[in-house]
């Protein structure tokens, strides 16, 4: 029997089951802490809900953990359990699934877009896709997704305010700023505690260094944020990088620690070893370093995040940063068993993961170890070369700044004034508005 909720068609016979499955969807595309839990009351409500384990398997997917992959082939094994019964939306979400627990993600990508072609207005689908699209660098596949799904959606439908949040940041990554800010403010108004919308927003004004701004509009709206997930440390972060940009380097110690990466919060306990988490750090103190602030010891206290990543290659954006903390707190070894293993996986994945790591995260992790060893040339060496392709790794064009400023620290160095023209104008392309005058790039032009 098929149920239809909230325009999923559900195999079950338990409305009730069908019920919270959808609003586990919904706790996840509103990015709240309660998805799990709707999703195992949809299972202890009917055992054979399979597309629940599929919802499942496909969240636990996006924590990029190997940790999870025996619970994600358990969702897998449940939904080719009773195949024949499904739906074509339940199918097609499976194959998603499969795809994504091979790193087949091409064809996880043909599976949420062909869902969006019959089911626009799937914001699950739609999620899933973008952030595929983001961990794949591919900025401008993700804006025109936006753009053909933007038809079919009106502010007042139910959880506009997501979507117009995923068309924000869509179009803040590819450098539409003025209509980044007026879709993300729009559904910031739409729901206060969006807090996706609040972070492109706060993507905007980063790559236009409007510190003050920034902290005003974090500071304002953050109050808001108590039912969501680990995306609340990166909006965090966020707020960081404004103060670190004011010369405030109190106030983002005290962030770091208590919002940031904060061992007794909630979202920690729930998901001790996030990938976000990892990132955030790392990036964070790395600036920090950077803008000339002393952090000490603090980088030994997040020494386990990056130990949980030692064979874990989920994640290319992750493993560099957590490649970052091995060396800088002192490491060395243990950073380059790190190189060793990537290197190790490229020879048994011949994927786009594993061509990112050959071609792009393994250059850049022996650029980072050249640093920490004050080896400019060979920084530049390694770097220049696949700067243009960085993107493939994933993340922002604001978290991966953080590898540019690494480039023309390096240039300075070794007084290569015709590069450091050249990176000026290379950066600013990429968007970032007024380069002489941010803090991070102080000295440097």
């Amino acid at each position: 029997m098929r149920q239809s909720y909230a325009g999923y068609e559900i195999t079950t016979e338990f409305s009730e089951a069908a019920e919270h499955t959808t609003h586990g969807i919904e706790s996840f595309v509103e990015w709240r802490m309660d998805s799990f839990d709707w999703l195992d009351r949809a299972l202890e409500t009917d055992p054979d809900c399979v597309f629940a384990s599929m919802v499942k398997g496909l969240l636990l997917v996006t924590a990029r953990s190997q940790n999870f992959a025996p619970v994600i082939l358990e969702c897998i094994d449940h939904g080719e359990s009773r195949k024949e019964e499904l739906g074509e939306q339940e199918r097609i979400y499976l194959k998603a699934l499969k795809a994504m627990s091979e790193f087949q993600i091409f064809e996880a990508l043909e599976a949420y877009e062909s869902l969006l072609r019959f089911y626009p207005r799937d914001l699950m689908a739609t999620r899933f896709l973008q952030a595929e699209l983001f961990w794949m660098g591919e900025s401008r596949w993700m804006h025109r997704v936006m753009k053909n799904l933007e038809p079919d959606w009106k502010p007042e439908m139910f959880q506009g305010s997501y979507f117009y949040a995923d068309y924000s940041f869509a179009h803040e990554e590819t450098g539409s700023y003025e209509i980044a800010e007026k879709f993300g403010r729009m559904a910031v108004e739409m729901d206060p505690s969006n807090v996706w919308a609040a972070h492109a927003v706060a993507h905007v004004m980063e790559m236009q260094n409007r510190s003050n701004e920034g902290v005003e509009w974090l500071s304002s709206l953050s109050k808001n944020w108590n039912e969501k997930n680990q995306i609340v440390h990166h909006a965090w972060w966020h707020r960081c990088l404004f103060h670190l940009e004011r010369g405030e380097s109190q106030e983002v110690m005290e962030l770091l620690s208590l919002e940031v990466r904060n061992p007794d919060s909630l979202r920690v306990k729930q998901f001790p070893d996030a990938y976000v988490d990892l990132q955030n750090t790392a990036s964070l103190l790395m600036r920090m370093e950077l803008a000339g602030i002393e952090v000490g010891e603090n980088w030994s206290e997040f020494v386990p995040l990056a130990e949980s990543r030692m064979e874990d290659y989920t994640n290319p954006f992750t493993s560099i940063h957590a490649l970052i903390i091995f060396a800088k707190s002192g490491l060395h070894d243990k950073a380059k068993s790190l190189i060793l293993n990537m290197l190790a996986f490229t020879d048994l994945d011949h994927g786009p993961l594993g061509s990112t790591y050959r071609q792009v995260v393994i250059p850049l992790a022996e650029a980072f170890m050249a640093y920490v060893e004050e080896r400019p040339e060979q920084v530049l060496e390694k770097l220049v070369p696949v700067r243009f392709i960085l993107y493939r790794m994933g993340g922002s064009h604001a978290q991966r700044d953080l590898f540019w400023q690494l480039i023309c620290r390096s240039a300075l160095q070794l007084e290569e004034r015709s590069l450091l023209k050249q990176l000026n104008s290379e950066i600013q392309d990429f968007g970032f508005s007024m380069l002489e005058k941010r803090k991070s790039y102080k000295g440097v032009f």
